[in-house]
């Protein structure tokens, strides 16, 4: 589906969501070294295939409620996602960790060191910078709300800005300024 994020890859199972891929138009990408291209959305599927011993099926139906409420979500009509998370294949600290940020309410921030701590390891923030970069459901576990201690998101100037999009976005939706797509 289209997002202001770029086109989204996302991926359900009988439990929830268990993947989704942003790709950014191409313009928003051009010389990053993180370009996100087709072969993420493969890598993905297949990520999936390996858990679930099948590989997905495209089933629009299925995934429209979905799709509904991350419409509504980027519009500013929705807050939070009433759409289950499947962590198959997430473990330990990582879980916990998942768990811990999901709790974050809207329009607010933890640091890595918070979460990490909440997760039970308390010197373990960059392990948590870690599971964060590689989140494999982005947007519902919402580790766009998890912070350098000192507040910034640690995005590199190559990127294309999304965790800052995503909490400007949430702050204007909370009355605090605009937001970058409405």
């Amino acid at each position: 589906m289209d997002t202001p994020l770029g086109e989204a890859l996302i991926v359900t199972s009988r439990a929830g969501v268990c993947r989704t891929v942003f790709a950014p138009p191409q313009e928003a990408w051009e010389g990053s070294p993180n370009q996100v291209l087709p072969a993420d959305f493969a890598r993905a599927l297949d990520e999936v295939t390996g858990l679930f011993g099948e590989p997905p099926i495209r089933d629009d139906v299925a995934l429209k409620p979905v799709r509904d409420q991350v419409e509504q979500w980027f519009s500013g009509q929705r807050q939070e996602f009433d759409v289950a998370v499947d962590l198959t294949g997430v473990r330990g600290f990582r879980r916990d960790l998942y768990r811990v940020i999901q709790e974050i309410p809207y329009g607010e921030t933890a640091s890595y060191g918070e979460v990490a701590a909440l997760a039970g390891s308390p010197l373990a923030a960059r392990a948590a910078g870690t599971a964060c970069r590689d989140v494999p459901v982005s947007l519902f576990l919402p580790v766009h709300r998890v912070t350098r201690a000192n507040g910034s998101t640690g995005e590199s100037p190559n990127s294309p800005c999304h965790r800052r999009n995503l909490l400007q976005h949430e702050a204007a939706v909370l009355g605090r300024g605009a937001s970058p797509w409405n």
